[in-house]
């Protein structure tokens, strides 16, 4: 391993115990983590802070500024109300209907963006029915991230494995094919979420997001943002204009129809969120460019080869599972499904088995709040300490593991 890998992984490290064990503001973790990688001279200046202003960032801050306006204008008061007329106002009720929302939505749509549009909506479902609002963005955060399993563009991480399976020379993997491993751990996770992880999800008493504010309750702006809120969702959907981009026009559309304040908008933006991820990603940048991730896989694939099938899927699902709790999932998975088509080709088997639990295990980041956008939203707005991630998402990771391996096997040997 080289001297800039080693310097990655220690950083890496050091930042996870300080985000955990948050002795110092995580604004000032999200700061020294671009800091110290260009530093020692592990990625430039220029790359090391280049995520504070990248896609991701713009277009989950955007839409931020549209949820608020989704608020403002008492949008999210009246989609609030039909849901809770559908779901009624029981925990399991309210948990069921987020969920279902979230990972039909996600399944079509971005995750990160799915999660964003829909807090406002969820907040308001949580105030409603006098439902902890802390336990419906977990379960909204988790259920953005298993419903984009269950499409071809529901995840990057699958556009890229198919991809790479073409490159190999193998066939690609069709829109809907996720879906017989997809649906599976969707409704096994949702069988989890309203039994024992219900119980587990975390009860916090959250002051309200916009303390002392008023809807306004105008018809006219609520159809002028439901119409922006539309654009946006078809835009994601379609690919016309570019996520980040139709983002950043409707916040500004907002703003110019005023239906919010310049200093609303300004104030909707969450900073411990923009130092957490303008840390976080450089660091996975990090870790791939330096050859650290790709050692550690090179380091441990050659003791899966000799692995009976189900076995040889059981061990790559659970790795992927374990570097995709801190990694983020399209760079892993683009070094992971090389290995997994080399591992499966020595060993006799389709490689399209490996590679699907490969896809599929790279969006079950749910038992820490650093490996999926819709983790880091809510992270600070839900008050979440990374141990309450880990008590609701590692069994839920397990139980997914296993029906990720189960399915895969039925399917694909």
């Amino acid at each position: 391993m080289s001297t800039e890998a080693i310097i990655a992984v220690t950083i890496f490290v050091v930042a996870i115990v300080l985000l955990i064990w948050r002795p110092i503001s995580p604004i000032l973790i999200g700061a020294m983590i671009p800091t110290s990688l260009a530093l020692f001279g592990v990625l430039d200046a220029d790359v090391a802070f280049a995520d504070f202003a990248n896609s991701v960032v713009i277009f989950f801050m955007s839409l931020l500024v549209v949820g608020r306006a989704i608020f403002k204008t008492g949008l999210a008061d009246y989609i609030g109300g039909k849901i809770i007329g559908l779901t009624g106002k029981s925990e399991t009720g309210t948990l069921f209907g987020t969920n279902i929302v979230a990972s039909g939505l996600s399944a079509f749509l971005n995750d990160t963006g799915t999660t964003a549009s829909l807090m406002p909506i969820v907040s308001t479902v949580a105030e409603k029915a006098n439902v902890s609002k802390s336990k419906l963005l977990m379960s909204l955060a988790f259920f953005s991230s298993i419903g984009g399993t269950i499409t071809l563009i529901g995840t990057t991480p699958h556009i890229v494995a198919s991809g790479l399976l073409s490159d190999f020379g193998y066939r690609e993997f069709g829109f809907f094919e996720f879906a017989w491993i997809g649906i599976p751990v969707l409704i096994v996770g949702m069988i989890y979420i309203l039994t024992l992880g219900k119980k587990l999800l975390p009860d916090i008493e959250l002051e309200d997001e916009y303390v002392g504010e008023e809807t306004s309750k105008q018809p006219a702006k609520m159809l002028l943002v439901a119409i922006i809120f539309i654009g946006i969702i078809i835009s994601m959907a379609s690919g016309v204009i570019p996520m980040h981009v139709a983002a950043a026009a409707g916040a500004i559309l907002v703003v110019l129809t005023k239906c919010i304040t310049i200093e609303e908008a300004v104030s909707s933006f969450s900073v411990p969120t923009l130092f957490l991820v303008a840390g976080i990603f450089p660091l996975s940048t990090a870790l791939v460019e330096t050859g650290a991730t790709e050692y550690l896989v090179n380091w441990i694939s050659p003791y899966f080869i000799n692995l009976s099938p189900v076995f040889i899927i059981m061990a790559v699902t659970f790795f992927v599972i374990l570097i995709t709790q801190f990694l983020m999932n399209t760079s892993l998975t683009a070094i992971m499904v090389p290995v997994g088509i080399l591992v499966a080709e020595a060993a006799n088997i389709d490689p399209a088995g490996v590679v699907m639990a490969i896809a599929i295990a790279a969006s079950i980041a749910l038992a820490t709040p650093f490996g999926t956008g819709p983790n880091l939203l809510v992270w600070e707005v839900g008050g979440y300490q990374v141990k309450d991630y880990f008590k609701v998402g590692f069994p839920l990771t397990l139980i997914l593991g296993i029906v990720i391996t189960i399915a895969c096997s039925i399917i694909y040997l």
